[in-house]
């Protein structure tokens, strides 16, 4: 699936100053995303053995791009001026929205990508364009409106100062002007249309209804898509009236949508597939997948077929963007001729991973092919990669969470490393455990350790209720794996006192701490060891 067409284009922070610097951030993270898939990919196609191979395609995407703009903080004290947080900010995130995280779900999962779209001529504007052509995303046809601020929606979000807990969105702002545009502006967007229509596979569309997709943009594309025989899946905005998309290959309404477009309650299975039938016959669409938050979605698709899809079980901790993915991933995959029963299914589970995260978050192919992996017991789970441990935690510190670590040979588990698991466990929000290689420990304890292989030792402190991750790390010593995680409190034993403690001094660089842990005398593996061969008369 990634060709070599894929190659995003880095911002050029000397030339832009500020936006770039944000595109970069975000590029960086997006392309952290592609290098993890490649790899894998190249290591190991069994992974992968679940997830369908696509050829690879070429994907416009039309509607309202955004900024999503995050200002994080504490909230320690109450406004002398109103009965209002005192939010103190700290950290600051911009992202692209709606069709532009529609786009940049679209690159993680191996798609070239074209945009159709109006930004203004302000900085806001220009930082989404650099990000996008930093995607590699193809922006000679996103035209800039004079007339129009470029939409931005701002959101404030809080934590307890000092426990860093209860994150939670205060207020959002937003900016926009959802006139519709002008008919200069118009002709512009759909010679541009015209022009894209003859070089892609696919049509997305994400209406959000701020007068970028006119009446008259929408008909050009669902015929225009028709005439090339290429699908358009539309993901509806708001209204009564859905006749707007008569004609296109499916539309992807949630469950409020549909009932304000049917005039039905969709409280059960057959009200769903009533719904759905209804939309496909109004509208001559070839499906329609409604999305039912809670119960899942439900697949409707002419000739009167079905699908339900019920949810995945989930901890739902914010919904924002999760019909921005359903659309990129059903799309894509409606595009690469998957089907749409397959295309649906995996729509529905790129949906409940995104659910699990705060903010918008794309989806990944490696996301996505680690969800249909061989199912493991649930404390297996927290047995992680690297790579996949530095982005659990880049989204458990956008929660606002506090990571304690802790790090050793674990070889034969005795009540000191338990006591040593609770202590560092009750230092933070959550634990990660560094686990030595089995070629590591015969560095430090010599031939014959460790007693239980690291596949072993990992499932054994997984399954300990103060762990949430266990990650093995291959050198003898701890700096490195210390410096990938970047916790905000190591933990050692006491006997570390006069002692070196690997990363202490990177730690403290950055405001983190070390711990020392009241430790059990007389309890360790090598006394374990010595007593089990003493009780059978060995030397």
């Amino acid at each position: 699936m990634w060709g070599d067409e894929f190659t995003p284009a880095k911002p050029n922070l000397r030339r832009d100053g500020l936006n770039s610097a944000l595109a970069i951030s975000y590029h960086r993270r997006i392309m952290a995303k592609v290098r993890r898939v490649r790899a894998a990919e190249q290591s190991s196609h069994k992974k992968y053995q679940d997830l369908p191979d696509l050829k690879p395609v070429h994907v416009l995407v039309a509607g309202e791009v955004i900024v999503d703009r995050y200002l994080w903080g504490d909230v320690a004290r109450i406004s002398p001026e109103a009965p209002i947080p005192v939010l103190r900010v700290t950290r600051r995130e911009e992202k692209p929205g709606n069709a532009g995280f529609v786009m940049a779900n679209l690159c993680a999962l191996g798609a070239r990508v074209s945009a159709l779209s109006v930004v203004g001529a302000d900085a806001d504007g220009r930082l989404l364009r650099e990000i996008f052509r930093g995607l590699g995303v193809d922006t000679r046809s996103i035209i800039v409106d004079p007339e129009r601020p470029t939409i931005v929606k701002e959101r404030l979000l809080g934590s307890v100062q000092a426990a860093h807990r209860a994150t939670q969105q205060l207020l959002r702002v937003d900016e926009e002007d959802n006139r519709p545009l002008s008919p200069a502006l118009e002709r512009r967007a759909l010679t541009e249309l015209k022009r894209q229509l003859a070089r892609v596979d696919g049509v997305l569309v994400s209406d959000i209804d701020k007068g970028i997709l006119t009446p008259r943009i929408l008909r050009e594309i669902i015929d225009g898509a028709r005439r090339r025989k290429i699908p358009v899946v539309i993901d509806p905005k708001l209204t009564e009236d859905f006749s707007i998309y008569r004609g296109a290959t499916a539309i992807t309404p949630n469950r409020y949508e549909t009932e304000l477009a049917t005039g039905m309650r969709l409280t059960d299975r057959d009200a769903w597939r009533a719904a759905g039938a209804l939309l496909i016959e109004r509208l001559g669409l070839d499906a329609c997948l409604i999305t039912l938050d809670r119960d899942g979605m439900y697949l409707a698709e002419r000739g009167g077929a079905g699908t339900y899809i019920p949810t995945m079980p989930r901890d739902v901790y914010d919904v924002t963007g999760a019909g921005d993915v359903v659309l990129s991933t059903f799309g894509l995959f409606l595009v690469a001729d998957l089907g749409y029963p397959s295309a649906a299914r995996l729509a529905n589970l790129a949906a409940s991973i995104e659910v699990t995260r705060l903010g918008t978050e794309v989806i990944s192919r490696e996301d996505l092919a680690r969800a249909l992996a061989p199912s493991r017991d649930g404390y297996e789970r927290k047995i992680v990669s690297r790579e996949e441990l530095k982005s659990a935690l880049g989204r458990e510190r956008r929660a606002g969470r506090r990571i304690a670590f802790t790090n050793g040979c674990f070889d034969v588990l005795h009540a000191g490393h338990v006591q040593l698991l609770s202590f560092a466990r009750s230092q933070a929000d959550l634990l990660v455990v560094g686990l030595n290689s089995d070629r590591s420990v015969r560095a430090i304890k010599g031939d014959g350790r460790p007693v239980y292989t690291a596949s072993e030792r990992a499932r054994i402190l997984a399954a300990m209720e103060p762990v949430d991750y266990v990650v093995v790390f291959d050198e003898p010593r701890a700096e490195k794996i210390v410096r990938a995680v970047r916790p905000d409190v190591l933990v050692k034993g006491e006997d570390y006192r006069d002692k070196v403690v690997d990363g202490r001094d990177f730690i403290e660089s950055y405001g983190g701490h070390v711990v020392l842990a009241p430790i059990l005398h007389g309890r360790s593996t090598t006394h374990t060891i010595e007593k089990l061969l003493e009780s059978r008369g060995a030397p």
